[in-house]
């Protein structure tokens, strides 16, 4: 493996991103693949993948240009997320899709096409790009929109910077006061999976005016116990559990606002406690913020709802784990997600490989998603998003195994025309 060579942009500055590609390119003679990282380091023991270079956007971070007539801003791709919606707020605008890690940058989630809780209203994240700048693995600058060069904005869009690099972007916003803008919580709970898929394809189908909705599901291995005295286990039963929440706009009253406060950050602070929270030391701390995300407080602000998901939910997934996301057709929802758990709950039953299974489930109506399913020939209909966490018994994993479940999951994709969805290069 060759040891990569980090190329961040603020060396280069004033000179461009144009320049660091023409550079990377020049001094080796030839093309190389580059690896673009927009925000900080990685971290939880991930490496980065066998490229010579990579190029760091951390400070191409700035917010361009609010324009309030046209309802748009302009940013720079290594703005984050959370940093221009604080920012389109004050004008009383936001972002439509702000995904559960709010410091990914606009470009990274414009790469892998970016999904939200409020992706069955909104679409995708690459459905709010107007245009945007790049540069080619040549070092040219070019631009490209929906109006304009169409087929290269949507090659470079969930194109995981395999098709240029995203440097500026022009998004959508809506008017919204994410701050004032208060949310009830209706919460549905299972304790069988066939009840939980039933309720939460009825949810997707007919969302009405639900302003966010998830559901999530978690499946455990048989747990086992020390028996007094230090001798052996003793073998308990399975923990499944299932909820789907959907959050409706409404007017609270005074005293719900003061228990929201006081439970906020309660919330805020375990979150942030359990994503500095590492190692196997840190899996309790871990697993009391997903509780904090299942036992969400009735009444919240939209901020609030998204700030929890952020600290609490993408703490509580740290680890080794195998991810897969899917955005299945609604005509054949159900079966891809039965399909999907029987699959990671067999292998898990033949092999020990996993532990706890979770999923997380939504709607997504999304102009990207129908124009990609229809260029492949495929239905152009709406969409609901699957995604599947195993935790890893590593040393159980061999890579024949691990090829023998990639291709279980190719095989669901193409006989039910399903989508893989590569948030990860």
């Amino acid at each position: 493996m060759s040891t990569p060579q980090f190329v961040s942009a603020e060396e280069y500055l004033p000179r461009d991103t144009a320049d660091v590609v023409r550079t990377v390119r020049d001094s080796r003679g030839r093309a190389e693949p580059l690896t673009v990282r927009g925000g900080e380091q990685l971290d939880d023991g991930l490496t980065l993948p066998a490229q010579p270079t990579v190029v760091s956007l951390r400070r191409m971070n700035q917010v361009l240009d609010i324009n309030l007539g046209r309802r748009t801003v302009r940013v720079q791709a290594g703005a984050k997320l959370s940093d221009i919606d604080r920012r389109l707020g004050a004008h009383g605008l936001g972002l439509p899709i702000v995904g559960d890690h709010r410091d990914i940058t606009a470009g990274g989630f414009a790469s892998v096409g970016g999904v939200s809780a409020a992706s069955h209203k909104y679409g995708m994240f690459i459905d709010q790009v107007v245009d945007l700048e790049y540069v080619d693995n040549d070092g040219r600058i070019g631009t490209c929109g929906r109006t304009h060069h169409a087929e290269r904005f949507h090659r470079i869009l969930g194109a995981g910077g395999r098709a240029g690099i995203i440097t500026a972007l022009t998004l959508d916003v809506i008017d919204i006061d994410k701050d004032r803008t208060w949310l009830t919580t209706n919460a549905d709970r299972f304790l069988d999976f066939d009840s939980f898929v039933e309720h939460a394809y009825a949810e997707i189908m007919r969302p009405g005016n639900a302003a966010l909705q998830v559901g999530r599901w978690v499946d455990t291995a048989p747990l086992k116990v020390a028996r007094p005295g230090g001798v052996g286990h003793v073998q308990l039963g399975t923990v499944r559990f299932g909820q789907w929440s959907t959050l409706h706009p409404t007017t609270p009253t005074r005293s719900v606002r003061a228990r929201r406060e006081v439970g906020s950050r309660a919330r805020k602070s375990l979150g942030v406690i359990a994503s500095a929270a590492t190692g196997p030391a840190g899996m309790p701390l871990r697993n009391a913020a997903a509780g904090a995300v299942l036992f969400a407080p009735k009444v919240q602000t939209l901020r609030d709802a998204e700030y929890l998901a952020d600290t609490a939910l993408s703490s509580s997934e740290r680890g080794p784990a195998y991810r897969v996301g899917i955005f299945a057709p609604l005509s054949s929802y159900t079966s891809v997600f039965y399909r999907l758990h029987d699959l990671f709950a067999g292998h898990r039953e033949r092999t020990g490989c996993f532990t706890v299974i979770s999923a997380m489930t939504y709607g997504v109506r999304s102009r990207y998603l129908r124009s990609e399913s229809a260029a492949r020939g495929l239905s152009p209909e709406d969409h609901g998003l699957i995604t599947f966490t195993s935790r890893l018994r590593p040393a159980a994993l061999p890579s024949e195994l691990l090829r023998d479940i990639v291709a279980g999951i190719d095989e669901i994709c193409r006989s039910e025309n399903a989508l893989r969805y590569e948030s990860e290069e």
